[in-house]
């Protein structure tokens, strides 16, 4: 296995533990990067970048890899907020794709869904949000899909490995009361209906990428490797096409059938 180098990122609703883990200083890491092909953080893998390297790990070229996986944590409510799917991050941003992305639970934690988005124009105007977003406890060990369209917030104190389509398009609805700029129009064009209870699943496998769990077993390459534990020397592995190892406890993730077949 490959390991790549990770990426740290900032925010606002950070932790603090993961600048204790990983011996970094100043304001709280939100985010770490573990796989991307994305020009706001692009990781290398022995020495070239994921996307050089794409056709040796994977078997295919691609301009930016497809697939950005992180792992994430926090103490305060990430933004209420709404990813676009591809038609539109294509047709009105000019990005190759929009975002889908799905959440591992390594701790028990907390989300928010809007189940029905034509509600959300009247909390704006009322600042009353509690009919609006429906708060859901997550138990450890949970996988989550929230596909293009799902309006959502990760929760405080969560800690998840999530996979996702690789694009930054976010648009925010509610911010908690932080003073960071939102994107109420767009986020209303692309806000779908939903129900959270489909929203939970013993695995993922959609058309951009597949994401479960193993104890323990081989693994036939082209697949990403992210373990479980989260100590100093954490990061993400790649078992490239041909190539076959023996992993524990860790997450699995492969491209799925949309880009394999692109």
């Amino acid at each position: 296995m490959i390991k790549i180098e990770p990426k740290f990122r900032e925010q606002v609703w950070g932790d603090s533990n993961l600048n204790k883990i990983f011996g970094i200083k100043g304001n709280s890491i939100g985010e770490v990067w573990l796989l991307s092909g994305h020009p706001l953080y692009t990781t290398n893998v022995n020495g070239k970048t994921v996307n050089e390297a794409a056709k040796e790990l994977c078997g295919k070229n691609f301009k930016r890899f497809p697939l950005l996986i992180k792992l994430i944590s926090t103490n305060a409510w990430l933004s209420l907020q709404v990813h676009p799917d591809d038609e539109y991050a294509q047709r009105v941003e000019g990005e190759p794709w929009g975002k889908s992305e799905a959440w591992y639970f390594l701790k028990d934690g907390e989300i928010a869904i809007c189940e029905d988005p034509t509600l959300i124009p009247q909390a704006i105007k009322s600042g009353n949000w509690e009919k609006v977003i429906q708060k859901v406890k997550v138990k450890k060990g949970t996988f989550v899909y929230i596909p293009a369209g799902v309006v959502h917030a990760l929760g405080p104190n969560s800690t998840i490995i999530e996979v996702q389509q690789s694009s930054d398009l976010t648009y925010r609805i509610y911010d908690w009361g932080r003073p960071r700029e939102l994107h109420i129009e767009k986020a209303l064009q692309v806000a779908k209906n939903t129900k959270y209870e489909d929203l939970f699943m013993e695995k993922i496998s959609c058309e951009y990428f597949n994401m479960e769990e193993l104890s323990e077993g081989y693994v036939d390459g082209f697949a990403v490797v992210v373990p479980k534990k989260i100590e100093k020397n954490f990061g993400a592995f790649v078992i490239p096409k041909g190539s076959k190892e023996f992993v524990k406890d860790s997450i699995i993730v492969t491209l799925g059938e949309f880009f394999l077949n692109s």
